[in-house]
C-alpha cells in the first residue's frame, strides 16, 4: 500500500500546486478576490472545504458558520486543511476509507480550480499553468460568451484509476512505469480522437481532443496539431504562436518548422519561408520528411525559380514514390522548363 500512499501524495501536490498557481493570481497579481465575484468564490472554497472535515471527520468539530471570514485570511484556513490531508496521506496504514477521503478532498480542489482559473481567464490576460496529469481524467467544459469552444479543463481523480493500481505490482513492478503508460494510452487516445474530427471537418472539437491530449503529455507533436487546427480554423497569428512553442519543446521536430513555414509562405513571405524548410529538413525528429521538399518547392515556382523548385519536387518524390500528386507536379513542371529550353533554343 506505501505505492498508493506515495502516487497520493503525488496527486494531492499537483492538485494543491495547481490551486496555489491560482490562488497567487487571483489574490496577489490582480487582486480579483476582492471583487464581489472574488469573494464568493473564496468563501466557497472554503465552506466546501469545511464541509468536507465536518462529514469526514467529526470528531475535529468544525463548523462552517467559522468560515465566512475575511478574504484576507482564507490562505491560513486552505493550509490548515491541506496540513491535515497531507497528514493522513503520509500515516503508515493506510484503508479505503481514507483513500476515498483523500480523492474527495482532490476533487473538492479541481472544481473549485476549475472556477477561479476560468473567472481569470475571462477576467484578465494572465496565463496559469495547468496540472500535470498522473491519474486525473479531464473533461472540457465550453466557456459562455466566448468564441473559443474550450476553457481550462475541469480535473479530476478516478477512484477506480487508483483500485487498478493497487493490483499493478503483480503485473508491473514499478507503478510509475504503470503511471506512464496510462498517459501514453490517453495521450494516443486523445490524439486519434483529434484526426477523426479533423477527418469529419470539425475543427473546434478537433482542437478540443488535441487539448485533452496536451493534459497528458505536453509535447511538440501535440502543440503541432494544435497550430494546425488554428490554422483550420483562419487563425494564423495563434497556429504560428504554437508552432513556436513547439519547436521551444523539442528543436529537432520538424513538421513544426515546416507548418511555421508553411503558413508564413500563405502570408506572402515567400523567401523568409525557404529558410523555415531549410530548418525542417535538418531536424532528426520527422517522419514524412518529404513535406518541406513540396513546401520549398512551391515557393521556389511562387518566385519563378523553377529549376529550383524542381529539384525540390524531385527530391520528395525519392522520399515518397508512391505520392502520384507529386509525381504529375514533377512531369508537368519538368515538361514546362523543357519547351522553355527549347523556345530559347530556336530564338
Amino acid at each position: 500500500m506505501e505505492s498508493i500512499n506515495s502516487l497520493l501524495l503525488a496527486e494531492f501536490y499537483t492538485a494543491t500546486g495547481y490551486l496555489d498557481r491560482l490562488l497567487f493570481a487571483f489574490t496577489e497579481l490582480e487582486k480579483i478576490h476582492l471583487t464581489p465575484r472574488g469573494k464568493m468564490q473564496v468563501q466557497k472554497l472554503c465552506q466546501e472545504s469545511a464541509k468536507f472535515f465536518n462529514k469526514n471527520f467529526a470528531e475535529l468539530n468544525f463548523k462552517n458558520d467559522d468560515y465566512i471570514f475575511e478574504t484576507s485570511q482564507f490562505k491560513n484556513h486552505i493550509k490548515f486543511f491541506h496540513n491535515f490531508i497531507e497528514s493522513l496521506i503520509k500515516l503508515p496504514l493506510s484503508s479505503d476509507k481514507a483513500d476515498k477521503n483523500v480523492i474527495e478532498y482532490i476533487n473538492l480542489l479541481y472544481r473549485n480550480s476549475f472556477e477561479i482559473h476560468n473567472f481569470l481567464i475571462e477576467s484578465t490576460s494572465l496565463e496559469v499553468q495547468l496540472p500535470r496529469t498522473g491519474l486525473t481524467e479531464t473533461e472540457n467544459i465550453p466557456r459562455i460568451n466566448s468564441d473559443e469552444n474550450f476553457a481550462a479543463p475541469l480535473f479530476y481523480l478516478d477512484e477506480k484509476n487508483i483500485r487498478e493500481l493497487s493490483h499493478v505490482e503483480s503485473v508491473i513492478k514499478s507503478p510509475i512505469a504503470f503511471l506512464d503508460i496510462k498517459r501514453e494510452e490517453k495521450y494516443d487516445y486523445y490524439l486519434h480522437r483529434g484526426h477523426y474530427f479533423i477527418a469529419q471537418k470539425n475543427y473546434q472539437e478537433a482542437r478540443a481532443q488535441f487539448y485533452k491530449a496536451r493534459n497528458y503529455k505536453d509535447s511538440a507533436e501535440v502543440l503541432t496539431l494544435i497550430a494546425w487546427t488554428y490554422s483550420l480554423l483562419d487563425n494564423i497569428s495563434e497556429a504560428k504562436a504554437y508552432c513556436m512553442k513547439a519547436i521551444q519543446k523539442d528543436k529537432q521536430y520538424g513538421p513544426a518548422y515546416n507548418d511555421f513555414g508553411n503558413y508564413i509562405l500563405n502570408e506572402g513571405q515567400v523567401e523568409e519561408s525557404l529558410r523555415w524548410f531549410e530548418l525542417a529538413k535538418r531536424a532528426h525528429n520527422y517522419q514524412n520528411r518529404e513535406y518541406p521538399y513540396i513546401n520549398a518547392g512551391r515557393a521556389y515556382v511562387l518566385l519563378k525559380q523553377y529549376e529550383a523548385g524542381l529539384k525540390e519536387f524531385s527530391l520528395a518524390l525519392t522520399l515518397a514514390p508512391h505520392h502520384e500528386e507529386l509525381h504529375e507536379t514533377v512531369a508537368k513542371l519538368r515538361n514546362n522548363l523543357d519547351r522553355e529550353t527549347a523556345s530559347n533554343q530556336q530564338i
